[in-house]
């Protein structure tokens, strides 16, 4: 008899084998024997992968996704940057007429603060000169009553 080791059962426990027998021309209705069972079954079952390959593989995998990622988003803001480049040049010329009419208003506004200051100093003047006016116009008013009251 051949023993032949079984992958599925411990060391110490090996199946024993019959010879193979040459069938060629086998039928489904013969029973199967254990040595081709066994065959069928040692066909059957996979290589075993070492769970470090695996790993391995999922890394790379995973590595391979970002920097395919990285890359696509490296050239989209290329893309990106390239069809804006005329409206960020436009929104700067605009920007640039914008704060030039806005610096005009501004000095519009100090010359008319300037105006509004020199008016305000004339019509002080002109508040002292009313004054003056006022402190006569009493003392001719006082005057008239000094006359009336004799």
């Amino acid at each position: 008899m051949i023993t032949t080791p079984d992958p599925n059962v411990t060391d110490h426990d090996a199946m024993q084998a019959a010879p193979p027998r040459p069938k060629p021309h086998r039928r489904r209705d013969d029973a199967l024997s254990r040595h081709d069972a066994l065959q069928l079954i040692r066909k059957q079952v996979g290589v075993i992968i070492p769970p470090w390959g695996v790993f391995s593989s999922v890394g790379s995998g995973i590595a391979i996704v970002i920097s395919v990622m990285s890359f696509q988003s490296s050239n989209m803001q290329d893309k990106v940057d390239k069809n804006t480049a005329p409206l960020q040049a436009q929104l700067i010329e605009m920007d640039k007429r914008l704060t030039g009419r806005l610096d005009a208003v501004d000095k519009r506004l100090d010359r008319f603060g300037a105006r509004l200051d020199a008016v305000e100093g004339r019509l002080g003047a002109l508040e002292v000169r009313v004054g003056a006016i006022d402190m006569r116009l009493q003392q001719v008013d006082a005057k008239l009553d000094r006359l009336l009251s004799k």
